[in-house]
């Protein structure tokens, strides 16, 4: 038989599910059929090397030529699994990088939140943190919901609610447990800077800002009232005779008298009131939107509270009154300028007798009429 012929005959008998790579090993295999073809007519024997080796390449091609369509499904499903998986990894690195560019609690949750919209839909995602009194909020809590409570080392790191109109499935809850610990270790560091941050800004004693913070807060309050030529003004509070109180009865009773004069101050004073301890025994009062008259309203109000109050250290009953200045910024002036002007007043009160309120603008006031009367 001729050599066409074979070829002929063998593409008709081939196998459905033999491939080849490509025309050249087609050929080779053709070829190696045919010797194996022309050995058997020519009476070569099955020992021969010849037949054995033509007969093993024929051999070989047929099995590496021929796929296991369930294999193949298989490694393909393998592969799909393997890509899901480095999707996530990738995702939970971003967010891990991500998480660590900030020690802003808010903008920690904003990207924790935009991250996590990725792979789960909700509505609303809620944070609440007692310990450092901050809050996240949506507009209004949905039908179902998934809650944590997030703790490292016993320490409260506070809960998160997260809530949507459908309800939640086993594979989304395991989603965001998954990225929820990506969240841990960043929001522990934010929630200890806050507080480094609260206890460099807060005085021990009282708890209430210190001199630090109420520098910050003049200047912030200053410029505001520049931009939107609103009113600013300030007390002084400086308790009376207080270094009798400490001779008499005691440092620890002044450390005393000091936290509840503070209360009283917290108590009397206005919510948008900020109040600091300056130093000692004398405390600062911003008092935002407020003119020269209603400072010195508050002031005597603050007096009288003061004055009303009963003091106790232990059993003993110490009588606490205190004198207090006030003044109200004047836009081309300095902060100095301005405090000097409050403490003057301060110490006019308390030359006066103390248990008082003096302004600085009603001495200003006085000494203009005077001039004006004398020209």
């Amino acid at each position: 038989m001729k050599f066409r012929q074979f070829v002929a005959a063998q593409l008709v008998n081939l196998p459905k599910k033999s491939i080849y790579r490509n025309d050249i090993n087609s050929f080779v295999y053709l070829l190696a059929r045919y010797w194996l073809y022309y050995l058997q007519t020519h009476s070569i024997g099955k020992s021969s090397p010849l037949y054995r080796r033509v007969r093993t390449m024929t051999t070989n091609k047929t099995k590496a030529d021929t796929i296991d369509f369930n294999r193949a499904r298989l490694v393909s499903t393998l592969n799909d699994l393997g890509r899901q998986t480095n999707q996530n990894d990738d995702l939970l690195s971003r967010l891990s990088r991500r998480l660590q560019t900030t020690l802003d609690i808010r903008q920690i949750i904003n990207i924790f939140v935009e991250e996590v919209r990725h792979l789960v839909n909700f509505d609303q995602f809620d944070y609440a943190c007692e310990s450092v009194g901050y809050y996240l909020s949506g507009e209004k809590r949905l039908a179902h919901s998934c809650n944590y409570r997030l703790k490292l080392d016993d320490e409260d790191l506070g809960e998160i609610h997260i809530t949507r109109s459908k309800k939640f499935v086993e594979e989304e809850l395991s989603i965001i447990e998954r990225v929820m610990s990506s969240l841990v270790f960043p929001l522990r560091n934010a929630l200890l800077y806050r507080q480094a941050l609260e206890a460099a800004l807060q005085d021990p004693l009282t708890e209430l800002g210190n001199k630090r913070a109420l520098d910050s807060a003049m200047h912030r309050e200053a410029e505001i009232c520049r931009r939107h030529s609103t009113e600013l003004s300030v007390i002084i509070i400086d308790i009376d005779h207080f270094k009798n109180i400490n001779d008499t009865w005691g440092h620890c009773s002044g450390d005393v008298i000091l936290k509840q004069m503070a209360g009283c101050l917290k108590a009397s004073s206005r919510k948008s009131d900020q109040c600091f301890r300056f130093g000692g025994e004398e405390f600062v009062i911003i008092l935002s939107n407020t003119n020269a008259a209603g400072a010195r309203i508050i002031a005597e109000r603050l007096r009288r509270n003061i004055e009303s109050s009963r003091h106790f250290v232990g059993d003993t009953e110490i009588p606490v009154t205190a004198s207090m200045g006030t003044a109200t910024f004047n836009k081309g002036e300095t902060l100095t300028h301005f405090m000097e002007r409050a403490d003057k007043a301060l110490y006019k009160a308390k030359k006066a007798g103390r248990n008082r309120v003096m302004s600085a603008e009603v001495r200003e006031r006085t000494s203009i009429s005077q001039q004006s009367k004398q020209a």
